[in-house]
This record gives structure tokens, C-alpha cells and sequence, in this order.
């Protein structure tokens, strides 16, 4: 039988790549997003997820349609660059709203449908999320709370037959690296370093791998029966995590300060 599966986040990305992989295989897609249509096999519903009825509303259209919902993955997000000091309060509430609140609020609005289901809550997170990048604080940040939030919810939810899974890829060629909002000119005391260390996560990202290397996960997980819930993404990745748990973290945390901030 063919899955119900839910995507915040639809409409490019690691979200379109992963809703077009369900789709190949059969299964039931709708996109949740502000932009977008209906493509070949996946159903656009519109939601903002910083709009808690909105996602509430996109949440019943599905289960009014196709009364369950197996797969919910939440994708939305995105992010901003620039120093703490220069960072407006709007862009830091923001920041949080779209990539904590919005993934709180999906996780809300469909956990009764995943216990009825023992279905799945899958949440794209980053690397950022364990390791806080320099001149990326507010997303780094927004990203480790998303991961201590469904951490903690897989414990509270496993009773129910529900796994909770964050995946943590590092950098990929997508959409989300001309999205990002920067205000490194606010930061002119900071010199050249923020300009350079925003350069240098561009360049990073453009030269990554497809959002199909992580769109491959997720329908992976989606499939297995007990699910790690917190995976990353490649060896380099895997090896950076396992090194920044292992190593003290006043070395590891200057290793990226030089990587990043010098």
C-alpha cells in the first residue's frame, strides 16, 4: 500500500528532490509550502509555517483527503549570515520562527496522525546544528534547538510506534545558498573576515553534492523499522561530528574559528 507522505518545504531543494523520490515510488505526495504547484504525482497545498493555522490547515486537507498520514518531513527553513552584534532582532526572531517554531508547529499539528499511523517524523537539520559555524550563530543556533526539541520527542513518542529521525547533510548545491540573508556591511569593524567567511560558505555550498544524496536518505529511513534519530551525511561529516565529541572542545571550536572566521 502506497504511504501518505507530507513535506514542508516542497517546492525546491533537498524538499522538491525528496517529494519527487516518493512520488517515483509510488506513494501519496503533497508539498507544503508557500510557492509551488502541483507537479507530476505531488499535490501543492500552500502554508506558511510561521502561520500556526496554516499549518493546522494544511495538515487536515491531507487527512481529510487521504484520512492518514504515514511520512511527515519537515524541510522549511533557511538561513542568515553576519555577526551576533549586527544581526537585527526581526532577522533573529525570524530566524528562529521559520526553522525551530515552524518545525515545532508541523510536528504539532501532525503528531496525533503519526500515532494512529506509527508513522514517521523525519526533520532536515544541518551539520551546523551540533557544530556552531561563525557568522552563522542564529541558524546554527535555530538549528541545535530543532534537533534538542525532536530529540527529546522521540523519547516522549516512541510508546506510540512513532520515530522521530533529524538529518544533519552538510553542504549541498541547492537553492538555499541565494536565499540566505546577509548583512555583513553593518559589520565594518569586523573587517574583511565576515565578508570572506560568507564568501567561503557560498563557495562551499555551490561546489556540495545533489539534494538527491539527501533526498536518498530520507526515503531510506522512511523505510526502516527503527531508525538512529540523529544521522548525518558522508564520511567527512560523520568524522567531523565523532571529532568534535571526542576532542576538547576548546581545540575543536578553534579549528573552525579557523576554517570559518579567520
Amino acid at each position: 500500500m502506497s504511504n501518505v507522505i507530507v513535506v514542508s518545504g516542497g517546492s525546491s531543494g533537498i524538499g522538491a528532490a525528496t517529494c519527487e523520490l516518493f512520488a517515483k515510488q509510488g506513494d501519496i505526495v503533497y508539498d507544503l509550502s508557500r510557492s509551488g504547484e502541483d507537479r507530476q504525482g505531488i499535490r501543492h497545498l500552500y502554508c506558511d509555517v510561521k502561520n500556526p493555522e496554516a499549518v493546522r490547515e494544511a495538515i487536515r486537507t491531507v487527512l481529510s483527503n487521504e484520512k492518514r498520514i504515514d511520512i511527515c518531513i519537515s524541510n522549511a527553513g533557511y538561513g542568515i549570515a553576519g555577526t551576533v552584534e549586527c544581526t537585527s532582532d526581526a532577522l533573529a526572531i525570524d530566524q528562529m520562527n521559520v526553522n525551530f517554531h515552524g518545525t515545532e508547529r508541523l510536528a504539532r499539528a501532525v503528531l496525533p496522525a503519526l500515532k494512529e499511523s506509527r508513522g514517521k517524523f523525519i526533520a532536515v537539520s544541518s551539520v551546523a546544528g551540533t557544530i556552531p559555524i561563525p557568522f552563522q550563530a542564529y541558524y546554527s543556533a535555530s538549528k541545535a534547538a530543532m534537533q534538542s526539541l525532536l530529540l527529546a520527542m522521540a523519547n516522549e513518542v516512541r510508546p506510540f510506534g512513532v520515530s522521530v529521525v533529524c538529518l544533519q547533510p552538510g553542504d549541498l548545491s541547492t537553492g538555499f545558498t541565494d536565499k540566505r540573508v546577509s548583512n555583513p556591511d553593518e559589520a565594518s569593524d569586523y573587517g574583511e573576515t565576515v565578508h570572506r567567511s560568507i564568501r567561503k560558505m557560498a563557495d562551499d555550498e555551490r561546489k556540495g553534492g545533489s539534494p538527491f544524496i539527501a533526498a536518498k536518505r530520507i526515503v531510506k529511513i522512511a523505510g526502516q523499522r527503527n531508525p538512529k534519530p540523529l544521522q548525518s551525511l558522508g564520511w567527512f561529516y560523520k568524522t567531523a561530528l565523532v571529532l568534535w565529541k571526542l576532542l576538547p572542545i576548546r581545540v575543536t571550536n578553534y579549528v573552525v574559528g579557523k576554517l570559518y572566521a579567520l
